[in-house]
C-alpha cells in the first residue's frame, strides 16, 4: 500500500479497486488513497456510481453500523500490542472507528480522537474523505514504517459486494484477519 507524503493543498493520486472478494469484476470501480499531510492522515475514497448509505448517517457524524450499506473501510494494525484500527467512511461523510485487540474482538469505539469526516453523494458518484490526527495515531497505535494496513469496500447495497485491496485469504468475506495486512511505503510528492 502507498501513503502520499503532501502539502495542505496537494491530492494525491488516487488507486483502483475493480475487483471483488471472489475475482469478478466491478463496474464501476472504487477509487481511493492515503495521504499524510504533516498532522493528519487522510484517507479519500470516490465511485461514479450511486451509493446507499446508512439512513442515520450524517456528514461528519459518528454512526455505528456503516457496514450494513455502501461503506469505504481501512484498518491499520499496532505493530507493538498487535491491535487493529477499523475505520469506516460511509460515502456522505459519516464515519465510525474502532480498536479491537484480536480478530472482532472490540476494545472501544473512538468518538472523541479528532477524527473529522465530510463526504457528498449524488446520482453521478460519490466522494468522501477522512482525517485522523497523526499524533493520536503515533501515540496509540505506535503509526509508523512498521504499520500494516488495508483498505476495503461494501458496495451495491443491499446485494453487497465485498472488495479489499489486500488478498486476505479465501473464505467468505471478512476483512477482519490482520495477519495479511500490507506493509506500506510513503512517496513524497513534491
Amino acid at each position: 500500500m502507498t501513503i502520499y507524503e503532501v502539502s495542505d493543498d496537494e491530492e494525491p493520486p488516487l488507486s483502483q479497486v475493480a475487483s471483488d472478494w471472489f475475482g469478478e469484476e466491478v463496474v464501476p470501480p472504487v477509487f481511493f488513497s492515503f495521504a499524510i499531510d504533516g498532522r493528519e492522515l487522510v484517507f479519500r475514497a470516490a465511485r461514479e456510481a450511486t451509493a446507499c448509505c446508512h439512513p442515520d448517517s450524517r456528514p461528519g457524524l459518528f454512526q455505528p453500523g456503516l457496514w450494513q450499506y455502501d461503506v469505504a473501510e481501512f484498518f491499520l494494525t499496532d505493530p507493538a500490542s498487535g491491535n487493529y484500527l477499523e475505520c469506516n467512511l460511509s460515502p456522505n461523510g459519516a464515519h465510525w472507528a474502532c480498536l479491537f485487540d484480536s480478530p472482532r474482538q472490540a476494545l472501544s469505539e473512538l468518538r472523541d480522537v479528532g477524527l473529522r469526516s465530510e463526504g457528498s453523494c449524488g446520482p453521478d458518484g460519490w466522494r468522501a474523505c477522512l482525517a485522523l490526527p497523526l499524533g493520536w495515531l503515533k501515540e496509540h497505535l505506535h503509526f509508523g514504517g512498521a504499520t500494516r494496513m488495508n483498505a476495503a469496500f461494501i458496495l451495491n447495497s443491499p446485494k453487497q459486494r465485498f472488495l479489499t485491496c489486500v488478498s486476505l485469504g479465501g473464505g467468505d468475506p471478512d476483512f477482519h484477519r490482520p495477519a495479511y495486512y500490507s506493509a506500506h511505503s510513503v512517496i513524497k510528492i513534491a
